[in-house]
């Protein structure tokens, strides 16, 4: 499938809001999308690294959830109700062309799109249990990949786009796994009592980061690790706090990992450096933020005359 390309009008809306101050200039932050339920609706939203005025994606009355950006940066998968069951959906990257891609009565969800742009990965339960599946997005072929009795969850690609780690309950208990895409041979890289989970990989293909249930003096919570890819070994934690922060994602350059975290009986957004240090809030609007993307590619933000560097010009996209 063939990435519409973004109009002018939509990248001098990405000019203004995530800030290039020139026709030379670089962009200072990146792109990311989240979903929350701040309308009262679960949303797709567009921020940056900022911390830039959230905007609204998706405005469709049913929910939206988990979005992930196309590795050129101009679309953006989702899964949605809005047919009364949970589908993948594809969007360009301002909102706009927001089209079907799955059709099937059971659930799918939390779709991973591969590195070369061809494929999507999905969790589904089509044969009564969540697996992983491969969706060809060329011809709209649908394989089921792990084929296990038990659960296997949220999945993220490789750098290479070779394989897949992902998390499962297949030993009676969430642990991260390793599946190579063309053998099928997976590697069980977490092996502690307590639930692993979300896993992302590094830019660089050599670290992952994940979720990790530990228990505490007092209490069990969800906390950041780090592992070698390669085997799960050298485990490091990046967080020790009392409450839950789950789903992490990496920034391109590998720099800083976006996550949400828990705050007053609902999730938050923040950010930390790739060292643990320097942790901060990025979106708390009062309601319940998850989910957060970086955008891979910022080849889509360019420097565009200022004549279309105007705010309303977002709304004007909305309404096409």
């Amino acid at each position: 499938m063939n990435s519409i390309k973004i109009t002018s009008v939509f990248l001098g809306v990405l000019v203004l809001l995530f800030g290039i101050d020139s026709a030379f200039s670089q962009p200072r932050s990146v792109p990311i999308t989240f979903a929350s339920d701040i309308s009262g609706n679960w949303e797709i939203y567009l921020t940056d690294s900022a911390g830039k005025a959230p905007v609204n994606l998706t405005l469709n009355p049913a929910a939206d959830y988990y979005p992930m950006w196309s590795p050129d940066g101009t679309e953006i998968v989702f899964f949605s109700r809005r047919d009364a069951n949970h589908e993948i959906y594809v969007m360009q990257a301002d909102g706009t062309h927001q089209r079907r891609l799955t059709h099937h009565p059971a659930t799918d969800k939390a779709p991973s799109w591969a590195p070369d742009g061809k494929r999507l990965a999905f969790i589904s339960n089509r044969e009564g249990h969540f697996n992983i599946y491969l969706l060809e997005l060329e011809n709209g072929v649908v394989e089921n990949l792990t084929k296990n009795l038990f659960e296997d969850g949220i999945s993220t690609w490789s750098p290479d786009g070779k394989k897949l780690a992902f998390h499962s309950k297949r030993r009676l208990n969430w642990d991260i796994y390793i599946i190579d895409i063309t053998t099928r041979e997976e590697q069980r890289l977490t092996h502690q009592p307590l639930m692993d989970t979300y896993p992302a990989w590094s830019p660089d293909g050599k670290r992952i980061v994940y979720s990790s249930m530990r228990q505490g003096k007092d209490q069990a919570a969800l906390d950041l690790y780090l592992m070698d890819a390669v085997d799960g070994g050298n485990k490091q934690a990046l967080t020790d706090t009392p409450t839950d922060e789950a789903v992490p994602a990496w920034s391109p350059d590998g720099s800083l990992i976006a996550f949400q975290s828990e705050q007053d009986g609902r999730w938050v957004i923040h950010l930390i450096n790739a060292d643990g240090s320097g942790r901060r809030e990025l979106i708390d609007n009062g309601a319940w933020a998850t989910q957060p993307k970086w955008q891979r590619s910022t080849a889509a933000i360019l420097p565009i005359e200022p004549l279309f560097l105007q705010y309303q010009q977002w709304g004007k996209l909305k309404s096409q």
